[in-house]
């Protein structure tokens, strides 16, 4: 075969005529092409070698401009490519402009996508990836005792804090705190209530925390040199307005003068955000040998040639070592040394990964949507890229001029999407419990915005490759004599992103689903006492003012009798341990006649409750067995104790415990009689199974630090809370007006916080797998409209052959439904694998759970039908009469 010459594949090139006899009619376009260069700005030595490098002809630039050839060439290439993507935006621009409806659902659709996974990466970003704002945090490490019961991360005890700090050598600083605990700030205005943590100086030198104001702690505040206190940020700015002078002024605290040394920054919320205060604290003589109580939280920050696991083993070593110095006390416990972080996040690691998730799932349907979108759109837009290409255009051109309108509207849906991200944000905070760690410091940084720009490209590519490479494909032949053809393969291409879309919906909706069942499964729970119409008001008592056991017990009797008195008032009772505020005490104890197992010759610690006369019968809990506790049980008289039936079970199988003796202190305090025996509750959360526990009477309690109590109100029926808490809070101040409330709450509310995560988990998944199953529904509603007007003719001509409207109907919702039923088939089969992961956040309901299944599918199905029905009755409105004229 001839080959064909050059000057008439440049001609080609030039979009010259091919059949041109001349080469002189190929110089003349080269000028024409030359002209056209420096119209867009180019000099002329710069068009002219663009012209020559569009020709090909390469030798022939590098022979006129000389040793400059290879920069002129490569300039030449960057301005053309310049100019070239300058007429693609501003072509795009008009292109979206003439198609406004398509612009402004487009751009709603994406930016729906990347504000809601902008603003859920944000707070995994803060809590889950950023670090922690201390010095070198990757080095801290909460260090925890291991129980012979399993418990991993049990508090320690003194003894055994003061052994780790004087023997191991992992640690660059160790240190203790205790708390938060509640005291009162008095002074100015009414009492109030804050968080205090008992802290010792070396803990802060291990997080390395610097004061904003002022110093931080020293060994002499610790041991007794002064009262002295760092404020957090929050009180500085509350109380003092934010004075900088604030050092060395004095805070009552618990009526005790405290001199303010120091503030601490806004970031430093250690170790939980409703810290008020931070006082020093040293371990004393005796506590340093106590090994029996465990009250002590330790944090510690490593050596900088020392990893986790060095530390562990030699933790592992030094637990050994102390088991056979105190056997007696350490036999079977271990330590566990675990990095702050994650230790901080352990909790709530798996709800975000969830929540996050999700909404990429919602992301990927709105860019199927919007490839759907895009895919209609190419139908008619076919001739006018046939015809660009049989002008000259390549397909890598005519792919990058669809790719540049894309990318026009993934900008403004990244713009409108960072504006949905910050009200994302907003609400997501005011919703959120107050046990995500570090969530109060979510903000929409330089890292989310390069992610929303991350996000923002890659949406590009997603919704836009698709149909510009099938749009790049078209030649001017197809396109005019296979147009049908073309349009079904773009509709089968559609109708697979859209099986996608109602299988991705599926997945979520089930998700959603299960924690909806869960929840409910959580409030019709047994709790094992009447939760309703119960209030709940923490007090603690100033040790100056009221110092000792007798103190306590009198203003509590007092208060008790009094707040009885109060309107609306059924009756009232106290208990240290009040239901869901997670206050928890637990003691081991010896059985009379009974050689426990343990080393120790004690039982396994369990859960006590002090309680005041009347408090089963305030709290609804009847005995099973035996008495409740009554006024004549005091200190003075024989010491007493109720247990729970699962302690019965644990120690009392197959007979009465009524009558039986135990004893906290063996040889200290005298042997306590079981007289009753009560109900099981689920005193800590719905979802916490019932544990043993014993119950005390408050007033023959032996320890004067147990200044605390919770007064349980029960009141009317239907009695507001805003009504009874003034009521309330008046009747204490009678009695002493000094004295601040700690928390006055509904036991609803208490146990709705205790639920808080599963509760923050459910109604966010569900409130994206509902906005998944809108954009799903929409797309599937779109591309049956869309399917209706390209098929309207052959309804047209058959309704004119004389079908009936019912087949027709029949026909689209059909192909409709059967694309839905795909999706929802695949999307079952993708739940039962993704929903496992769900088991730890679910109660009650397995991940596999067919009542959920069917349930879903049923609603995605019949909103699919809905969907459906309206492009079905317009494809039978056609007129036949105006079909036929088009055929």
């Amino acid at each position: 075969m001839k080959q064909e010459p050059m000057w008439r594949r440049y001609a080609r090139m030039l979009g010259a005529n091919p059949r041109a006899d001349t080469e002189e009619e190929l110089s003349l376009h080269y000028e024409l092409r030359v002209r056209d260069y420096m119209r867009r700005g180019m000099d002329e030595d710069a068009a002219r070698v663009a012209a020559r490098e569009r020709l090909g002809d390469l030798d022939a630039v590098r022979r006129e401009c000389g040793d400059e050839g290879e920069r002129f060439v490569r300039l030449s290439r960057r301005r053309e490519w310049l100019g070239e993507f300058r007429q693609d935006l501003k072509y795009g621009a008009r292109v979206l402009m003439r198609s406004p409806g398509f612009a402004v659902v487009a751009t709603l659709t994406l930016a729906l996508g990347i504000g809601v996974t902008t603003a859920i990466f944000s707070v995994v970003n803060r809590v889950l990836l950023a670090p922690l704002p201390y010095p070198a945090a990757d080095r801290l490490v909460n260090v925890w005792e291991h129980s012979p019961q399993g418990q991993d991360h049990n508090a320690v005890s003194p003894g055994n804090y003061v052994e780790w700090s004087t023997r191991t050598k992992s640690f660059e600083a160790i240190g203790a705190y205790q708390g938060p605990y509640g005291v009162a700030l008095t002074g100015e205005g009414e009492p109030q209530q804050i968080n205090a943590v008992s802290v010792t100086p070396s803990a802060m030198r291990a997080l390395a925390a610097a004061p904003l104001l002022g110093r931080t702690m020293t060994a002499e505040d610790a041991n007794g040199s002064g009262d002295v206190v760092l404020l957090s940020h929050a009180l500085w700015q509350q109380r003092f307005g934010g004075d900088a002078r604030v050092t060395g002024r004095t805070l009552l605290l618990d009526e005790i003068p405290h001199q303010i040394i120091g503030v601490m920054p806004a970031s430093f919320e250690y170790p939980h955000p409703e810290v008020d205060v931070w006082r020093p604290f040293g371990v004393s003589d005796i506590a340093a040998t106590e090994r029996r109580s465990h009250n002590y939280s330790v944090i510690a920050r490593l050596k900088t040639d020392v990893t986790v696991q060095q530390a562990r083993a030699e933790m592992a070593t030094l637990a050994a070592s102390l088991a056979g110095e105190y056997p007696q006390f350490m036999k079977g416990w271990g330590v566990n040394v675990v990095p702050l972080h994650e230790d901080l996040t352990a909790d709530v690691r798996l709800l975000l990964l969830v929540l996050f998730a999700t909404v990429a799932v919602v992301l990927l349907i709105a860019c199927g949507n919007l490839a759907n979108l895009l895919l209609a759109r190419a139908v008619a837009r076919e001739n006018e890229m046939a015809v660009r290409g049989a002008l000259g255009a390549g397909r890598a051109r005519i792919a990058r001029q669809l790719l540049t309108e894309c990318l026009l509207i993934a900008l403004a849906g990244g713009v409108v999407g960072l504006l949905f991200a910050g009200i994302t944000v907003r609400a997501l905070l005011a919703a959120a419990p107050d046990t995500i760690p570090m969530l109060q410091q979510v903000t929409l940084d330089w890292s989310v915005l390069a992610f929303a720009g991350a996000v923002t490209i890659a949406s590009t590519l997603v919704f836009g490759l698709v149909p510009a490479l099938r749009l790049s494909r078209t030649d001017l032949q197809s396109s005019l004599r296979a147009r049908g053809a073309a349009a079904m393969q773009h509709a089968r291409l559609r109708g697979a992103l859209l099986v996608a879309e109602v299988s991705l919906s599926v997945v979520l909706l089930v998700g959603a689903g299960l924690l909806v069942r869960s929840f409910r499964e959580l409030q019709r729970t047994d709790l094992g006492f009447p939760s309703d119409d119960l209030v709940v008001m923490m007090l603690d008592l100033p040790r100056t003012r009221y110092a000792g056991n007798e103190p306590h017990i009198w203003f509590y009797e007092q208060l008790i009798e009094r707040l009885g008195e109060v309107p609306g008032v059924n009756s009232v009772a106290g208990t240290a341990h009040p239901p869901a505020t997670g206050q928890t005490m637990t003691f081991s104890f010896a059985i009379d006649g009974k050689q426990a197992a343990n080393p120790s010759g004690r039982e396994d610690p369990e859960e006590l409750h002090a309680v005041t006369a009347g408090f089963f019968r305030t709290a609804g809990l009847r005995p099973i067995a035996g008495r409740e506790f009554e006024t004549r049980d005091r200190a003075d008289s024989p010491p007493v104790v109720i247990i729970n039936q699962a302690l019965a079970r644990k120690h009392w199988p197959n007979e009465s415990p009524i009558g039986k003796r135990i004893s906290f202190r063996q040889g200290e305090t005298p042997w306590l009689e079981i007289v009753g025996v009560v109900g099981d509750t689920r005193w800590e959360s719905p979802d916490a199974e019932p544990i043993p526990a014993l119950y005390i009477p408050h007033a023959q309690k032996t320890w004067p630090w147990m200044s605390w109590l919770g007064i349980m109100v029960r009141t009317e029926p239907g009695m507001e809370l805003d009504v009874i808490r003034p009521r309330l809070q008046a009747a204490l101040w009678q009695l002493d007006d000094r004295l601040p409330v700690q928390s006055l709450r509904s036991l609803e509310d208490l146990y709705g916080d205790a639920i808080a995560r599963r509760t923050f988990a459910m109604r966010l998944v569900l409130a994206f797998a509902i906005l998944a199953l809108c954009l799903s529904i929409v797309g599937l509603y779109g591309l049956m409209a869309y399917t209706v007007a390209q098929q309207r003719q052959e309804f047209g001509v058959r309704l004119a052959l004389g079908a009936r409207p019912a087949a027709v109907v029949r026909r689209v919702m059909s192909n409709s439904l059967r694309l839905a039923g795909l999706g929802i088939v695949l999307g079952i089969a993708a739940s039962l694998v993704t929903t496992r992961y769900l088991s730890t956040l679910l109660y009650g309901v397995k991940p596999t759970d067919p009542v959920t299944l069917t349930a879903i599918a049923l609603v995605v199905l019949i909103t699919a039908t809905a969907a459906s029905w309206i492009p079905a009755r317009r494809a039978v409105r056609v007129d036949p009469l105006t079909a036929l004229r088009g055929v």
